[in-house]
């Protein structure tokens, strides 16, 4: 007996890109550039060194890109690793006693009471 054909669509499981790079890592590079582009009021020589620059970081970026698709997310939820995670008490933990730092009212008269 066959079984159903399904229809696999691959663009669902594909990561969007914008020509080739990563699209954070695209806008990143574009933000860059612009700076470059416009720091001397769209001067000839000025607008070539930003595409100059562009281009280099778009060639490494896609590059990177084709190593793995997912470095850029790798990366970003390697920066907010630390190197020590305090540890969080279970519910049947039992609860620490606390001492105030600062004396507080007990009910009693007078200022030595507090001492």
């Amino acid at each position: 007996m066959r079984g159903t054909s399904a229809l696999y669509f691959k663009a669902l499981n594909h990561h969007f890109h914008v020509s080739g790079v990563d699209r954070p890592l695209f806008y990143l590079f574009l933000g860059l550039c612009l700076p470059i582009a416009f720091s001397a009021h769209l001067n000839w020589l000025m607008d070539a060194i930003a595409l100059f620059v562009f281009l280099i970081l778009y060639t490494i970026g896609v590059l990177i890109t084709r190593i793995d698709p997912q470095i850029l997310t790798v990366y970003r939820r390697h920066i907010h690793y630390q190197n020590y995670y305090p540890a969080h008490p279970s519910v049947h933990a039992n609860n620490a006693v606390i001492k105030p730092s600062v004396p507080f009212y007990l009910g009693q008269r007078g200022f030595f009471a507090v001492l």
